[in-house]
């Protein structure tokens, strides 16, 4: 009921653009040139790569051999959803009202600005060619995608030399399929891929990309305690700050916070924002980091369950992993959600869980959870199994950069040796269950991830949602 009245609002707000606007000659100065600002927007901005790059190489480990790669990648650069597009909406209604003229940071409101959502249909949705504010636009999700496609094929084209026909998986929402098509349009018209929908519904139970979705007993207010500690009173000194330079604006500090969210959906959609441009290098800090708290204790370790949610996926991987010389197939292609990702590698161990995010002030030494780091728009994670003379190995890479187990990186290229690693996985996953913890049978009777084994027989064609 909520969404189909945020959806009538819009469609009775927003006008219909038609054509993609050429934008401002201004432009070409502005877009790309605000990346030093990405990283502190929560993961809801373009994509970055890694900043806690340890120097490794990318290249595999000289006389080394890959046997199986996964890959796991976040729907690309979008448009907000349908209830964020409403709370934007209402302080864009705030702004646009003022009838005053505008000084201070907010002037670039006198000078014929257009707000970023232009159609109702855009929202929830990839940012495309078509549907982009402005045809220079580097974010947009679709040339992100295709982007990642052609550096795939650079790093580990060789793997696909013999196997042309593949499965690519993507989770049912309707821009994580989007940025799963266009991924596959930019590796060429070489390959046959079966692109297979697998739902995220509740009824999917554990065969599912998405297992948060069948996890009835997660519950996203479960540390409101805790959250509701954290100091927010750098969005009040926002709002008195743009109130005192344009009188009788009245701005509170839930306008501040949707400031931060319309910056980042506007890089999105237009490839830069003068919004962005509104806050101060601390107050961009402080804003990261609450988004930093918000996801570790609702899908990163600061939640016991999410180990749960995280394994039924990440137990799958290691199946597939025990079974490589069985599969003809030797690169397994995954397209989900950002919360899916964050599970996973909570699960794995790549995100630590040896230091418990405080909301009693922003942690600089002990924080090594950045949520924008793991999960921008079109993040991407690789599981490398490769195998060197008689022994094999396996290590991640996240978002561009070699990321090592901590406890398990002696072997070539600070890999994991693959008993070690099996070792390793088992000790993750003990006292895990994914189906007991989530209380999955009261939403569902499918109690086993079967997609990666049964793809060719069943075809996973999910109806698409717009979520």
């Amino acid at each position: 009921m909520f969404k189909s009245v945020v959806y009538s609002v819009l469609a009775a707000s927003l006008v219909n653009a038609g054509t993609i606007p050429l934008g401002k000659m201004a432009d070409i100065a502005k877009i790309g040139t605000q990346e030093d600002i990405i990283p502190f927007l929560g993961g809801s901005g373009p994509y970055f790569s890694f900043p806690g790059d340890y120097g490794i190489s990318r290249d595999l480990p000289e006389g080394c051999e890959m046997k199986q790669l996964h890959m796991f990648a976040r729907h690309g650069e979008r448009y907000p959803t349908f209830s964020k597009g409403a709370t934007l909406l209402k302080t864009w209604y705030k702004l646009s009202n003022y009838t005053g003229t505008y000084n201070g940071s907010l002037s670039f409101l006198n000078d014929d600005y257009e707000f970023f959502i232009r159609h109702h249909d855009d929202l929830e949705m990839e940012t495309t060619l078509a549907n982009s504010d402005d045809v220079l636009n580097p974010y947009t999700g679709e040339m992100d995608s295709k982007r990642h496609a052609r550096e795939f094929l650079a790093q580990y084209g060789y793997m696909l030399e013999n196997k042309t026909s593949f499965p690519v998986f993507a989770a049912s929402s309707e821009r994580v399929h989007d940025t799963a098509q266009y991924f596959i349009d930019g590796l060429g018209d070489q390959f046959n891929i079966s692109l297979q929908t697998v739902s995220e519904a509740m009824s999917a139970g554990a065969n599912t990309l998405s297992a948060a979705n069948s996890c009835p007993a997660w519950d996203g207010d479960a540390f409101d305690d805790i959250l509701s500690q954290y100091d927010t009173t750098y969005l009040d000194d926002i709002a008195k700050r743009l109130n005192k330079e344009n009188k009788g604006l009245n701005l509170t500090s839930t306008d501040s916070d949707n400031l931060f969210a319309w910056c980042a959906y506007e890089l999105n959609a237009r490839g830069y924002s003068d919004v962005c441009d509104i806050f101060t290098k601390d107050e961009l800090v402080r804003y990261s980091y609450g988004q930093d708290l918000v996801s570790f204790y609702q899908d990163g370790p600061g939640y016991d369950m999410i180990k749960s949610v995280g394994a039924n996926l990440f137990n799958a991987t290691l199946k597939l992993m025990k079974q490589s010389e069985m599969h003809d197939l030797k690169v397994w292609m995954n397209f989900l959600h950002d919360c899916d990702i964050l599970n996973y590698l909570t699960t794995v161990g790549i995100i630590d869980d040896k230091n418990t995010l405080t909301a009693d002030h922003v942690s600089f030494m002990n924080n090594t959870y950045r949520k924008s780091w793991y999960v921008p728009q079109g993040a991407r994670f690789y599981t490398e199994k490769f195998q060197c003379s008689n022994d094999t190995y396996v290590r991640y890479v996240i978002n561009d950069a070699v990321v090592p187990l901590e406890s398990c990186s002696t072997g070539p290229g600070f890999s994991c040796e693959i008993n070690d690693f099996y070792d390793y996985a088992e000790k993750r996953v003990a006292g895990t269950d994914f189906l007991k913890v989530c209380n999955v049978s009261s939403v569902s009777n499918v109690t086993e991830l079967t997609f990666y084994w049964d793809w060719n027989t069943t075809h996973y064609n999910d109806t698409l949602l717009k979520q």
